[in-house]
């Protein structure tokens, strides 16, 4: 695996949903309230995400894809939970009960999504990809 260009992806999956939760604070959520810039911004991320891998996978590993997916799935889960973890509550100060708010489904918070598509979307792609050969 490259964990050079697999950070390389996270890293600039990062900063454009750091962007898109600003467009989505100052633009979205005057449109749609708080609720409705919540899902935009989770289906955002989503979307980017299954972009991402897509190219990831094709750019990085043009032979086989599933061994590469697993590993990069497991590595973005790893990254996102440690960076909004740890980013979240030692450098913002935001308390730990806040930051997992975020994940409960049974509140209508779908964060938890994101980071499911961090895996699955990988392994998605890899599979499309292997079927168009």
């Amino acid at each position: 695996m490259n964990l050079k260009l697999a950070f390389l992806f996270w890293f600039v999956m990062v900063v454009i949903a750091i962007i898109n939760g600003v467009f989505s604070e100052f633009v979205v959520s005057k449109a749609l309230g708080d609720y409705g810039s919540h899902l935009y911004r989770t289906f955002f991320a989503i979307a980017v995400i299954f972009i991402a891998s897509r190219i990831y996978l094709k750019v990085g590993y043009p032979g086989g894809y599933f061994t590469p997916a697993i590993y990069t799935g497991i590595l973005w889960v790893c990254l996102s939970l440690t960076f909004e973890f740890g980013f979240g509550h030692y450098v913002f100060k935001m308390p730990l009960e806040k930051i997992i708010l975020e994940y409960r489904i049974q509140e209508g918070r779908l964060w938890s999504l994101v980071i499911a598509s961090e895996f699955l979307a990988p392994l998605a792609n890899a599979w499309l990809l292997s079927s168009l050969k």
